[in-house]
C-alpha cells in the first residue's frame, strides 16, 4: 500500500491549517535512525524534511540519543539551518554543563524545559519530556548527562508556567501510552498530552481497514485535579498526521477535545517542493540499495 512520507505529511499539515487558525504543529520525538537515509546521511535529510513542515515544537525521544549527545547536537544543527526550526523541549533532560557537547557553557543552550506560544492572544505552554530508563538503558547518552523522573519534572513545570500565568499547557511526551495515561492521572493543572514512543495506533475508524487501533482519538480521561484530560498518538513512521482540536477555559482547564488521525494514503497528494528536497537523498538511497556487499555460491534456506 502506497501510504505515508514526509511530502505528504507537509500536505495534511498544510491542509488543516487552512481551516483552523489556531495551529500548533508537534512532534513528539524519535525524528531519526532506522533506515538508509540516516545511515548515508546522519539526521540532515530528517532536519530537512521537517523544516518543510515547519513544527512549531518537538522533544526528543530515545533514539535522537543514539550516537550520544554529540549525534543530537549535530541534529539540533541541523535543524536550525532550516527556515523554521521547532523550539526544542525536553524537561527532564538535564546534561553536565561544560562537559556535555548540549551545555558547554550553561544550562538549557541548545533546547529548554518549555516553550511559551502565543495564538490569537492566548499563551500556550508546551513542556517536552524524554522517556528516562529506555534511553539510559537502550541509547547512548554520555554517561554525565541526567534524565530526571518524568511525572515530578512535569508537575514542577506545570507549577512554574501557572504561577507566570499561562494556564493553557500541553505535555508533549516520548514516554508511551502506558506511561502517558497514569501520569495524566497524577498531575495538577493540565489536560494535554501529545505523544510518542509506543508506536500506538489510535483510532477506531481503522478497525474497518484491517487496522487494530487500541482506542478512540484522542483518549478522555481525568487528570489529578478530576478534570478532562485528552491524550492522542500518531502511530509511526510517518504514516498519520493527528488532528486534536481542543477547548480551554480561562483557568486552564479543557473543556473539550475532538479529533482525527488522519492516514496518509495515494488521496493525500505529496507536496512537490518537500518531494524534491527528498528526491536529493532518495538518490543515494538508491544507489546504495544496488551496491553488491557479497557474493554466495550456495541458497539460503
Amino acid at each position: 500500500v502506497d501510504v505515508g512520507g514526509y511530502p505528504r505529511v507537509v500536505t495534511m499539515m498544510n491542509d488543516l491549517s487552512k481551516d483552523h487558525p489556531n495551529v500548533i504543529r508537534i512532534h513528539a520525538g524519535d525524528a531519526t535512525t532506522g533506515d538508509l537515509f540516516y545511515t548515508l546521511f546522519d539526521d540532515k535529510a530528517d532536519a530537512e524534511l521537517m523544516n518543510e513542515v515547519c513544527f512549531d515544537a518537538m522533544t526528543f525521544g530515545n533514539h535522537e540519543f543514539d550516537k550520544g549527545d554529540v549525534g543530537l547536537k549535530k541534529f539540533i544543527d541541523y535543524l536550525n539551518l532550516g527556515k523554521c526550526p521547532p523550539a526544542l523541549v525536553s524537561a527532564n533532560v538535564r546534561p553536565q554543563v561544560g562537559k556535555s557537547p548540549l551545555s558547554p557553557k550553561a544550562d538549557w543552550e541548545f533546547f529548554k524545559p518549555y516553550a511559551v506560544k502565543e495564538v490569537s492572544g492566548h499563551k500556550i505552554g508546551i513542556i517536552g519530556l524524554t522517556i528516562a530508563k529506555k534511553t539510559k538503558e537502550s541509547s547512548s547518552p554520555d554517561k554525565s548527562t541526567m534524565f530526571l523522573d518524568e511525572t515530578q519534572t512535569a508537575q514542577k513545570y506545570i507549577d512554574e508556567l501557572r504561577a507566570q500565568g499561562v494556564m493553557r499547557i500541553i505535555l508533549v511526551t516520548h514516554i508511551g501510552l502506558e506511561n502517558d495515561l497514569p501520569m495524566i492521572s497524577k498531575l495538577h493543572g493540565v489536560g494535554v498530552i501529545v505523544g510518542g514512543d509506543s508506536h500506538t495506533l489510535l483510532g477506531n475508524d481503522f478497525k474497518s481497514l484491517g487496522l487494530n487501533p487500541v482506542d478512540d482519538y484522542p483518549i478522555r480521561t481525568k487528570n489529578a485535579d478530576g478534570k478532562l484530560a485528552c491524550v492522542v498518538q500518531s502511530w509511526e513512521y510517518s504514516l498519520v498526521v493527528g488532528e486534536l482540536n481542543v477547548k480551554w477555559n480561562e483557568a486552564g482547564d479543557v473543556e473539550s477535545c475532538e479529533g482525527k488521525p488522519h492516514l496518509l494514503t495515494k488521496d493525500v497528494a505529496p507536496n512537490k517542493q518537500a518531494e524534491e528536497k527528498l528526491s536529493v537523498f532518495q538518490a543515494e538511497v538508491e544507489k546504495m540499495k544496488k551496491a553488491i556487499i557479497a557474493k554466495a555460491d550456495d541458497d539460503f534456506c
